[in-house]
């Protein structure tokens, strides 16, 4: 029975619900690109939720990347790496969860 509610506890840590925001900086033109396409502008920005992924505590929005880099077509991937499984083993009892966000594109 303890370890049918430590799995249940575990999974609860590690599963939520992201909400990640695919936008463009308002009044600029950005066009998406393929996954084959090259980029050469890669960053990985680490977006941290409270209640297991209901509510972003950081900026969970592309735009603001894609300004400052000012780029002109860009892809993003949301992903929930090993690193942040990890991390929320050990965060997540305070309902505090990580997820990895890639922006890649070209200037």
């Amino acid at each position: 029975m303890r370890r049918i509610f430590a799995a249940a506890l575990l999974v609860c840590f590690c599963a939520g619900c992201y909400t990640m925001k695919y936008a463009a900086p308002a009044g600029v033109s950005v066009t998406t690109i393929s996954e084959e396409q090259p980029a050469t502008f890669k960053k990985q920005v680490k977006v941290w939720y409270a209640l297991w992924g209901l509510v972003p505590i950081t900026d969970n929005t592309s735009s603001k990347v894609i300004a400052e880099n000012n780029l002109k077509n860009a892809r993003v991937k949301t992903e929930i790496k090993f690193v942040d499984g990890v991390i929320s083993i050990f965060t997540g009892i305070a309902s505090i969860v990580p997820a990895t966000m890639t922006i890649e594109g070209n200037q």
